[in-house]
């Protein structure tokens, strides 16, 4: 009896073997079949991912050679290469997963949210991006430039993706925002080869206006950094309550504004006093008045 049931188990395991090869054999053929129904777009999907890959590649190359061919920023170059290969390279991805038979929609609308939701939570540092993009292609302002915006003085010296950095003539480094410059007014000092010095220099009424003009006259003719092809010129501004306001324009190359500038206003000063011009300054007088009555009770 003991014997009987141990054949009998047996024989039990040997059919569960059976059943399980035969389990494996339907699934390796089933997963042939489907293998070789799939197998077309398999190979899709892989001359798909390759061919995209290699276009995608061949148009990053052209637009950076294109940008360095415009002298475009490295920065900007650097960012736009990453920026358009990241999406090509998206799109391929996507086309693949398409031509595979999955569905995509899913992942494009879930691709779609989670950009709108990254672009409002990155809305500042995009603009500054794209606004540092604008500035280095239109080139309305360059490194070595000298900028005024929203009271901010100082030669740019860095323009990045996000910001733009201002040096100070005290060394002072300013960080704007890109955003900032291309939605308020600049004033670019240097962007003209030649700039126009204004003077306001009061006299005082009792002095000879003519003699003031010469004066003045003398000293630009013989100063070799004045552009003397150019209208400079001399000429009463304001009358003001306690001077005669005088208005110099002096012509020079930009680069020597700020020395020429220095120079004049102080030769301007040791000129008139060489002369005995007087130039007039504010005043107070203080005039004392004596209490009679308070005099009187006193005594």
């Amino acid at each position: 009896m003991f014997f009987g049931l141990l054949d009998q188990s047996e024989l039990q395991s040997s059919e569960s073997i059976e059943e399980k090869i035969n389990l494996m054999q339907k699934w390796i053929e089933n997963a042939w079949k489907w293998f070789l129904s799939y197998l077309p777009n398999l190979i899709s999907a892989i001359v798909i991912f390759l061919a995209g890959w290699w276009v995608t590649n061949i148009i990053c190359n052209l637009i950076t050679k294109a940008l360095n061919k415009a002298k475009a920023d490295k920065t900007v170059v650097s960012f736009l290469h990453s920026v358009i290969n990241f999406a090509l390279k998206a799109i391929v991805i996507i086309c693949v997963l398409s031509a595979l038979g999955l569905d995509v929609t899913t992942i494009v609308t879930t691709i779609g949210a989670a950009a709108i939701t990254v672009g409002l939570a990155l809305k500042d540092s995009l603009s500054n991006v794209a606004s540092g993009t604008l500035i280095i292609l239109n080139k309305k302002f360059k490194i070595g430039d000298y900028l005024e915006t929203e009271g901010l003085k100082g030669i740019v010296v860095k323009i990045d993706m996000m910001y733009t950095t201002l040096c100070t003539y005290d060394n002072k480094e300013i960080l704007i925002p890109n955003s900032r410059l291309t939605s308020n007014n600049i004033i670019n000092y240097f962007v003209q080869e030649q700039r126009r010095i204004d003077l306001i220099v009061p006299i005082a009424y009792s002095e000879d206006i003519q003699k003031a003009r010469e004066v003045i006259m003398t000293l630009i003719k013989n100063n070799d950094m004045v552009i003397q092809e150019k209208r400079n010129r001399v000429a009463v501004d304001k009358l003001n309550e306690s001077s005669v306001d005088l208005s110099v324009w002096i012509w020079c190359n930009s680069k020597d504004y700020w020395i020429l500038l220095e120079d004049m206003q102080e030769g301007i000063k040791n000129s008139l006093d060489a002369n005995h011009i007087a130039i007039p300054f504010n005043q107070l007088d203080i005039h004392l008045v004596e209490d009679k009555t308070k005099k009187e009770t006193l005594k």
